[in-house]
């Protein structure tokens, strides 16, 4: 859902049609919050020297960011149906399950070759990259402000 807001989706207006439909100033504010996201992604070096390139990785990470916070607020809308387990709360379930779908494995040469070419960034910050920017992650699992999974100045973005 959230791809239809990112870098590339916002140019197509509800029927399909390449447009620009967003007003100057929301477009402005776009610009400016998603350049957050692709400074936070190009600061990555998942491999010794380096580095994700945020810009084209944008659409997915903006996905991520925004698919992650609307699957939490829909799961979590208040009605208190929500059970966690011995170990866990139910919102900690959450983001513990969310980082499961994103576990991989891949040699120092394929990561390398995806570094250059693949749109998403690799599995771990696809993970570490969104939650990081949430209070509900930190809320979640009582992350002090000096967290490392906790960023100084957020990114939002929607």
């Amino acid at each position: 859902m959230t791809h239809g807001f990112d870098d590339q989706g916002r140019h197509f207006d509800g029927n399909g049609t390449l447009r620009d439909w967003w007003t100057p100033t929301v477009a402005a504010s776009f610009a400016q919050r998603s350049q957050r996201v692709v400074d936070q992604f190009d600061a990555f070096e998942p491999l010794p020297g380096e580095h994700v390139n945020g810009t084209l990785t944008l659409g997915e990470n903006l996905a991520d960011l925004g698919g992650v916070n609307l699957a939490f607020d829909a799961l979590f809308d208040g009605n208190g149906a929500e059970t966690g387990s011995d170990a866990f709360t139910a919102e900690q379930v959450f983001f513990v399950a969310y980082a499961q779908t994103h576990c991989e494995n891949s040699r120092p040469d394929q990561q390398s070759q995806s570094l250059l070419t693949d749109p998403h960034s690799p599995g771990k910050l696809r993970v570490n990259g969104p939650l990081s920017n949430l209070a509900t992650f930190r809320q979640a699992f009582s992350c002090p402000a000096s967290a490392p999974m906790v960023r100084a100045q957020a990114c939002e973005v929607w």
